[in-house]
């Protein structure tokens, strides 16, 4: 039943993306989990080339505080050091704008450390976050493949 869920959330959460063009054929890096606020990004990003990171937003329609990550992070309680802003279990619209190509999609969990269910962001896709998934992620990870 869990794995069925699971797999129901990650249909989910691909159905309704917004696609994106313009990524370069590069990879995003696995192991830096450098993360930024999102100020720079635009509300309407159609067309807009890759800038390596997957994004994510406190609310609905990319509103509210952001963070930005072009690694790997496994505790979204700070955005990166130094930044206090704590997006655990927040999160209610994303972007992955990473690099098309190996480490592209985006893999999210509900716990700290990787841990929990688990969904799967696909390079170059947004939207809002469904309401199953909807300020439940705590971490996630660059994959090759979302594998749907």
């Amino acid at each position: 039943m869990v794995e069925f869920r699971t797999t129901m959330l990650a249909c989910a959460l691909a159905l309704p993306l917004l696609a994106f063009s313009g990524a370069p054929a590069t990879a995003a890096p696995a192991d830096a989990a450098t993360a930024a606020t999102a100020s720079g990004v635009p509300a309407d990003a159609s067309g807009v080339a890759a800038d390596g990171n997957y994004w994510v937003w406190a609310d609905t329609n990319r509103g509210g505080p952001a963070c930005g990550w072009s690694g790997n992070d496994p505790d979204w309680r700070t955005c990166e050091a130094g930044n206090d802003y704590d997006m655990n279990d927040r999160a209610s619209s994303w972007w992955n704008n990473g690099y098309s190509g190996a480490l592209g999609d985006v893999r999210v969990y509900a716990d700290i450390n990787y841990g929990g269910a688990s969904t799967c962001a696909p390079n170059g896709s947004a939207g809002n976050i469904p309401w199953e998934w909807n300020d439940r992620i705590s971490s996630h990870k660059w994959v090759t493949d979302c594998g749907f």
